[in-house]
């Protein structure tokens, strides 16, 4: 509703690529409400995160039935992706590290059919990087 780049924004379809900048418990819960009503065959969540955020909160929200594609935002406070692979599984959230956002992004991708959901998430840094 806000119309800001990268709140929620539709960035393809077929597969439906959803990139949003939500980066808190809050921003979270609402995104992760409205994910979940979004039809799709399958998920696959393209994410990655920074250093200082408290990720088991924000961990905590995301689906488990989705693949995930973690990587590090190209920020120097970017958590590394391995450490990110390592807290989401404690959320059972599994997936592949990959050296780049955009990477990241192009094997789902190319892993999604037409009929499948891409969310782009986790941090600001990383949606501005796929913008």
């Amino acid at each position: 509703l806000t119309n800001m780049m990268g709140r929620w924004e539709v960035l393809g379809s077929k597969p439906t690529i959803i990139a949003d900048s939500a980066h808190n418990k809050e921003g979270l819960d609402w995104a992760m409400q409205q994910l979940a009503t979004m039809p799709r065959e399958k998920l696959h969540i393209v994410m990655g995160a920074v250093n200082d955020k408290d990720l088991d909160k924000m961990l905590a929200l995301f689906p488990a039935e989705g693949t995930y594609y973690f990587a590090k935002p190209d920020i120097p406070r970017g958590l590394d992706a391995s450490s990110l692979q390592t807290l989401a599984a404690k959320f059972n959230l599994h997936g592949q590290t990959y050296p780049s956002v955009q990477s990241a992004l192009a094997e789902a991708t190319s892993n999604a059919n037409e009929k499948d959901l891409i969310y782009v998430g986790g941090s600001t840094f990383v949606v501005a990087e796929v913008l």
